[in-house]
Order: C-alpha cells, then sequence, then structure tokens
C-alpha cells in the first residue's frame, strides 16, 4: 500500500510538472540544451521564490521589522520568478544570463554597501552561485562579464568597508586587515569557480552537441530500419502467398499419407511465416505512426466466441478445455476497431494455448460504465500454463522478448506479438496487465474504453444464451 501511494504520488508529480512545463511552452524548444537551460531557468526561479520567502520570514523577527534587505529581496524575487514566465514568449538563455547576474550583483552590493562591511561569507556564495548560474546558462562572453562585474564589486564593496567608522568596536588595524584579506579570498574564489565553470559550460556544451548529433543519427537509423523492415516484408510476403497458394492445390490432390503429411507441414510452416511478417509489418508501422483506429460497430460478445472457436481445434488437439464467459448485463454494441482489438485478444488467446500443455484457457469478458455513454470493456484470458517468472514480468511486453518454457528450458515465439498489442492497445488509450507465478499458469487483461452504440429506443440489449448459464457460454 505504502509502495502504490509512492507511485502515485510521484505520477501526480510528474503530471504537475508536465502541466507547467506545457503552460510555459517548452515544447516548442527542440534540442536538449535548450530544455536543460529552460528547466534550469524555472527550477532556479522556483527554488528561489521558496528559499526567501522562508528567509524574508525569519529576518522580520530577527530584525523586528520590515528592513532594507526586505525591499531588495521582494526586488529580486520578482525579477527572477517574473523573467521565468516570459519563458512562454522567448528563449534566449544569455538575456537571463545577463539579467540574473546582473540582480545578484545587484543584490549583494545593496545589501552590503550602505552597511559598509565589505564581503562575508554570505555575499561570496551569493556571488558563487551566479558564477554557476551564468555559466550554464550564458554564452562564454556573458560568464567574462559576470566575473569582471564581481571583482569591480569586490573592490568597491573594499572601498567602502575601508572609509566605515569602526574604530569604536574593535581594533582598526586588524579590521582593515581582515577586509583587505577577505577581498582577496574573493578575487580568487570568483577566478577560480569562474575558470572551473567556463570549462565546464564548454565541456558541456560539447556533450549536448555531441548527443544531438547521436539521436539525429539514431533516428534516421531507425527510420531506414523502419522503411527496410516494411519493403522486406511486402517483397517476402508476395513469393511467399504464392507458396501457400499451390500447397493448398498440392493439398487438394491426390497424395498418399506421406505427401500429405510434408505438404501439410509447409502449409503449417509458410502460416507461421506469415504471421511473423504481419507482426513485423505492423510493428513498422507502429514505429512510423502510420497505424490509425478505424472505430466501427461491433459486437464484442460475438468476436470472443468467433475467436475460442478459431482456436479450439488447437485448443482440443493438445486436450485443453477453452471456454468463454460474458458478464450478464453488457450492452451488445460498442463502437471501436473491432479489428485491431480481435488482434490483441487473438494474440492472447493463442499464446495461452501455445504455452498450457494441460488444463484449460478461461477468456472472459467484463465491463465497467463510465460517464458520457462509454464503458472500459475488459477482457481476461486466464490460462493454467506454465507461467511467467517475476523477473520476465518486467519485460513481457517489451520487443523481442520471448517466453521460455520453464520445464524444457526452451524458447518459445518471436518476441513481437505482445509487443505489438501493447502498443495497439496505447492507441485505444487502454492497457494490458499481467498476473503469473511459474508452473500455476498466468492471467492477462485487456482494458479499453469504448462508446456504446445503443439502440433507437434507447435500451441497450442484453447478452442472451439459450445454451449456457446467464453469463456463460462454453466452447467445446
Amino acid at each position: 500500500m505504502t509502495a502504490r501511494a509512492g507511485e502515485n504520488g510521484i505520477d501526480r508529480m510528474k503530471a504537475l510538472i508536465a502541466r507547467w512545463e506545457a503552460f510555459l511552452r517548452l515544447d516548442r524548444l527542440t534540442t536538449a540544451s535548450a530544455k536543460f537551460r529552460a528547466r534550469t531557468v524555472y527550477v532556479t526561479a522556483l527554488a528561489f521564490l521558496a528559499t526567501q520567502i522562508v528567509n524574508a520570514v525569519q529576518m522580520y523577527f530577527s530584525y523586528g521589522g520590515w528592513i532594507l534587505d526586505h525591499t531588495l529581496l521582494v526586488l529580486a524575487v520578482t525579477g527572477l520568478s517574473g523573467s521565468a514566465l516570459t519563458l512562454r514568449y522567448h528563449a534566449d538563455f544569455d538575456v537571463f544570463a545577463v539579467l540574473w547576474g546582473g540582480i545578484i550583483l545587484i543584490g549583494v552590493g545593496g545589501t552590503a554597501i550602505p552597511a559598509g562591511v565589505g564581503i562575508n561569507s554570505a555575499l561570496l556564495s551569493n556571488m558563487v552561485v551566479g558564477i554557476v548560474l551564468v555559466a550554464i546558462l550564458g554564452s562564454r562572453r556573458s560568464l567574462l562579464l559576470y566575473c569582471l562585474g564581481a571583482v569591480v564589486l569586490t573592490g568597491w564593496l573594499h572601498v567602502n568597508a575601508a572609509g566605515t567608522d569602526i574604530a569604536v568596536w574593535s581594533d582598526p588595524d586588524y579590521v582593515a586587515l581582515r577586509n583587505t584579506q577577505r577581498t582577496m579570498q574573493t578575487g580568487i574564489a570568483i577566478v577560480l569557480v569562474g575558470v572551473v565553470m567556463a570549462l565546464l559550460s564548454v565541456s558541456l556544451n560539447g556533450l549536448f552537441r555531441s548527443l544531438e548529433r547521436s539521436l539525429a543519427a539514431a533516428r534516421a537509423a531507425e527510420a531506414a530500419k523502419t522503411q527496410f523492415l516494411a519493403d522486406m516484408s511486402h517483397e517476402l510476403r508476395t513469393p511467399l502467398n504464392g507458396v501457400l497458394g499451390m500447397n493448398q492445390l498440392l493439398l487438394r490432390s491426390d497424395l498418399d499419407d506421406q505427401q500429405r503429411g510434408y505438404a501439410r507441414i509447409v502449409d503449417e510452416c509458410g502460416s507461421g511465416m506469415i504471421h511473423v511478417i504481419d507482426d513485423i509489418l505492423d510493428l513498422s508501422r507502429l514505429e512510423a505512426d502510420r497505424i490509425t483506429l478505424k472505430p466501427t460497430p461491433f459486437n464484442p460478445a460475438k468476436m470472443l466466441d468467433s475467436l475460442v472457436a478459431l482456436h479450439q481445434a488447437n485448443a482440443r488437439a493438445k486436450g485443453l478445455r477453452l471456454h468463454l464467459s460474458v458478464e450478464p448485463g453488457l450492452p451488445d454494441m460498442f463502437v471501436g476497431d473491432h479489428g485491431r482489438l480481435r488482434q490483441i485478444v487473438g494474440n492472447l488467446i493463442g499464446n495461452a494455448v501455445k504455452f498450457t500443455d494441460a488444463g484449460f484457457v478461461a477468456v472472459s469478458l467484463r465491463g465497467q460504465a463510465m460517464a458520457d455513454e462509454r464503458w472500459w470493456l475488459n477482457v481476461f484470458v486466464q490460462d493454467s500454463g506454465i507461467g511467467i517468472t517475476e523477473d520476465r514480468l518486467t519485460r513481457i511486453f517489451h520487443r523481442f522478448e520471448q517466453a521460455e518454457d520453464g520445464l524444457a528450458n526452451t524458447v518459445r515465439g518471436f518476441g513481437l506479438g505482445l509487443a505489438i498489442c501493447r502498443e495497439l492497445a496505447d492507441l485505444f488509450g487502454g492497457e494490458i496487465t499481467v498476473r503469473s507465478e511459474p508452473g500455476r499458469g498466468s492471467l492477462f487483461c485487456v482494458a479499453v474504453p469504448l462508446e456504446v452504440m445503443r439502440r433507437e429506443d434507447g435500451a441497450p440489449p442484453l447478452i442472451e444464451d439459450a445454451a449456457a448459464p446467464p453469463g456463460e457460454r462454453l466452447t467445446g
């Protein structure tokens, strides 16, 4: 329960970040470096806003009221946070670097000059943070400009502190020496951090450019591979259909038992190859975003009944009991892509029969009403087969992930069917889930949202089957 609550919290946080980035229109940024800098801008602005609110409250109670530092703080927060919102309209990160660097230097000077305290550790850390931000957001020119400004401000603060009358509370020579020492240390820190961040900025920019070139090359290679798979699949399918057609004619001719057995093996192997080629074609279309759903009215109960009948011969040959059950009260007609849903469920039933050597395969149809005449349609496929190990459950829907028979230690399948099913379910706006235990079978569930097609009288008819108990249709 705790883990699930944590996952839900993470999902909500991701959704919130996605909405915030959509508001800032970050999707228009095409390079990884631009997106990284944009996220640096808004994350820094949000973090600065949160920390400075706490800082303002603490200063108010410490000093017993509003002081100059509060006014400077409000101006800094307004400038930083307000400028971050301009990401909606422009993404010139050199402007952010110069603006934010200027705000930091003005804030440091505005805090220290009236008090005549020179440089202290708090002011130094602020200027170093400025170096890091400017190096990440801006160019080398912006970084050099900021470092020069920081050095000039440091000298100014040194002169300002030297002219302050502090003899009343300390040894003037000691204070002057300490002020000089802090000024030197600040100058050294600015130069060192500036050089390191300049080198880091150069390396980071080079890394982003390399990643973008690699990504472009990978996308081009992926597109070429997808096109090759599609072309190859079409070229293979044409002669293979000819081979299967001639083999069907051969099966209808006068053959002895041995010859007919050979011809049937050819037919089964050819049908398997056709199935693989169809998977490759679907995979290439999914990668190219060429598959679109074509909604049509259909009866899901009848669709499942025909699928069960289609796999009944293979189930009987293995001595399996294959049956279908339908929840009472479901509407009989829905609107959706009948062919693609049939492909998903057919693949799951075929796998269940393939990987079950004894026992049963149960297919059931359930539903849950939603608003606006829509239902969640759930199809469960359960078997008593070999099951799936826990480590494979996390990868079972990945492409080219094959199922392994734990008893015979053999690999069955080509590893494309379930991956295609998952991607097709995603097109529906649904999902596929699985629960399994090695040696005790598996339970797959396909859940898709579909719209109900009602009769003219507005009353959805119930599925009735006089040959079976209410809610259950047994086949075989």
